[in-house]
């Protein structure tokens, strides 16, 4: 069979898009763009039956209905926010996504913003003097691979790491890490990183209400991870400091960008070569071990 496939990532490397047209016959148009809208994401789909999407492309119920003939949706990302995987699972359409392909290049990006900070390299300096991170207190809030990253970097600083989510993970607390629920973190740690799912609250007034005065909020996560009247609220207090790359979505960075003391990078934490390379790879792999299974 001649898939007919269509392409929605703009991440993927030349040698990664060579690998996926040479999987059929049929030329496939690689976009320079994204954030589509729907009625884009229809035209361009057309009569395709496999199609690879960003994390920023939103798959719904009406856009299937409108493109009755995929038959493979694969996720070139870890976020699965803007996918109805129930309607996907409802029409028997087969979904993959990537995972743990760009948590080193996230865990670097926010030590590099956490030590600019901290030295007073950039427009803003956490503290009166300049300060190193060893021995601060860094509290996690959602251990999965990102978090986990974020561990193993705080832990060659030499911070003390706390953590909190769903599950404790007792291989981390042999290694230092320190359980405790969310408004203990927060009344404990001179740093918090919000690592939770795509607009999971994680943080609430509560939280916010708990923290240290003079602390550093990070956030990883995209979307809005906590309660945003309450975060507004902390950031209006002096010497608290908020740290959020692209990631966190371009509603946010044109709301936040201009309100003092928040370092917001256009940059995305995780957008390297080497983080688009691993996951065009797990993209290709994925592809072909659907592809296996129709032949």
């Amino acid at each position: 069979m001649n898939h007919k496939i269509v392409v929605f990532d703009n991440r993927l490397q030349p040698h990664i898009q060579e690998k996926i047209q040479a999987l059929t016959s049929i030329p496939i148009i690689f976009p320079k763009e994204r954030n589509l809208s729907e009625s884009e994401l229809i035209t361009r789909t057309d009569d395709a039956d496999i199609v690879l999407v960003s994390p920023w492309d939103k798959i719904t119920a009406s856009y299937l209905d409108a493109c009755p003939s995929i038959q493979y949706l694969g996720l070139c990302g870890t976020s699965t926010a803007n996918i109805n995987l129930e309607e996907l699972e409802k029409r028997g359409i087969a979904f993959t996504n990537v995972v743990s392909h760009g948590k080193e290049s996230v865990a670097e990006f926010v030590f590099m913003q956490l030590v600019r900070l901290a030295r007073g390299i950039g427009e803003y300096q956490w503290q009166e003097d300049q300060h190193q991170l060893m021995g601060r207190t860094i509290g996690i809030i959602g251990l999965g691979h990102v978090g986990e990253a974020i561990a193993h970097m705080a832990l060659a600083y030499k911070m003390n790491v706390l953590y909190t989510g769903p599950h404790r993970k007792p291989e981390w607390e042999e290694r230092g890490l320190v359980y405790c629920d969310s408004i203990e973190l927060a009344n404990q740690s001179d740093i918090i990183v919000l690592s939770a799912p795509t607009n999971v609250q994680v943080m609430a007034t509560e939280e916010f209400k708990a923290t240290k005065p003079g602390s550093i909020l990070v956030q990883t996560s995209s979307g809005t991870p906590f309660d945003k009247r309450a975060f507004f609220d902390w950031i209006a207090n002096a010497g608290n400091f908020a740290i959020f790359d692209k990631s966190a979505g371009e509603e946010n960075y044109q709301e936040y960008k201009n309100i003092p003391r928040i370092i917001f990078s256009e940059k995305i934490a995780g957008d390297t070569y080497e983080t688009d390379e691993r996951r065009g790879k797990a993209v290709v792999t994925n592809l072909v071990s659907y592809l296996a299974t129709t032949s």
